[in-house]
Formats: structure tokens, sequence, C-alpha cells
């Protein structure tokens, strides 16, 4: 017991409690919101929004940066980093995936009702039959406000691990930070799924 009471038990005691402060402000410092003068962020996480069609929506934590593996569009290299400045829904679809299909209209819908300069749904057709097969789908559906963006090789839907599972739909904030994901398809006309984009929207 005398053991206990000596300098070398304070010593490592007072070590202990500092360390556990330490962790304590790095733990606190990492989830700290964003200030309001930065807008909305990957960091401001409101589980109040993840009901109904949005329930299975995942939040990243910590928030991931886009992958940059080019995609293809209009025959040219595009990657996400093109689009920083405004928040992005990014949605992996296959002309094989009957989710997907029944998913693409209300997508449309929603780059009809909130796409610009602030939001883009970036739909990406991860389909090794390539871009002219993928158009047949959007043109048999009736799809007018989204553009074909393709990725034939599926090195982006790889990248970000939804490659076997579609339709995988992912929402970046306008730094280009990964807000959360949701795997399967959702209606994304519905006002939950609205309200979670626009939380984003800068």
């Amino acid at each position: 017991m005398e053991a206990l009471k000596g300098p070398r038990f304070w010593l490592v005691a007072a070590l202990a409690v500092g360390a556990l402060g330490l962790v304590y402000v790095i733990v606190a410092a990492s989830v700290q919101p964003a200030s309001e003068k930065d807008g909305p962020s990957a960091l401001n996480m409101d589980r109040s929004l993840l009901v109904g069609e949005m329930a299975d929506f995942e939040y990243a934590f910590p928030p991931r940066g886009a992958p940059q593996i080019p995609f293809d569009y209009n025959g040219r290299s595009v990657a996400l980093d093109d689009f920083k400045g405004r928040a992005v829904l990014v949605n992996f679809w296959a002309t094989w995936c009957a989710p997907c299909l029944k998913e693409l209209p209300s997508l449309d819908s929603l780059q009809g009702r909130l796409g610009g300069r602030r939001f883009e749904v970036v739909a990406i057709a991860a389909d090794p039959r390539g871009p002219e097969t993928a158009q047949a789908f959007l043109d048999r559906l009736e799809i007018k406000n989204l553009k074909l963006y393709a990725d034939p090789r599926l090195a982006m839907a790889t990248s970000i691990g939804g490659a076997d599972v579609l339709p995988v739909s992912i929402l970046y904030d306008a730094k280009g930070r990964e807000v959360g994901r949701l795997v399967g398809e959702a209606d994304w006309t519905s006002p939950e799924a609205v309200r979670l984009v626009e939380s984003v929207i800068p």
C-alpha cells in the first residue's frame, strides 16, 4: 500500500490523466461542426433526416474525399473534382439492374427540381456494354434532365466499392467530401430525400 502512495504512482497517474485529456481534445476537435460561415458541410450529420426513403442512408465518418478516378462524358474524361463548388449526388447504375432502372426517373426529377450551379445529379452508367447501350435505356425511360456519364471499365464504381451492388448513391458536399451513401434504390422525389440533399447544397 505504501508503494501506491509514492511519487512514482502519482507520476504515472498524472500522465494517464493527461493522456486521456489529450485524446478527448483530439476527438472533440475532429467532430466539431464547421462554422456557419462555411455553409453546409459533410461534418453536419443531422440524423433526423434519416427517415422514410432515406432511413438506410449512412453518413460517412470521417468524411472521405471524392475519388479522382476518371469516367466518361461525351467521349472525354471527367472526374468528381470537376464538380467542386457544388453539391453532387453520384448514382451508379447499370442497364442489367432492374432497381436502378426503376430509380432513374426519380433521379431525373430531382435533377430537374434542384439541378443547376449549386447541385447536380451525376448518374454514372457502370456498364461494360458502353454509353450507347446506356443511352438507349435512358431514351426508353424518357430521361430528360440527367446527363449520360459512363464507367464502362468499372474503375470508378470499383473504387467506391459499388461494382457488385447496384444501385449505389453517394452524396458529396461542395468541397468534394463524402457526406454519406445509400445502397439500394430510393425515391429521390420524396420529401425526406429532397430535405437531405438540400441540407448540403451551398
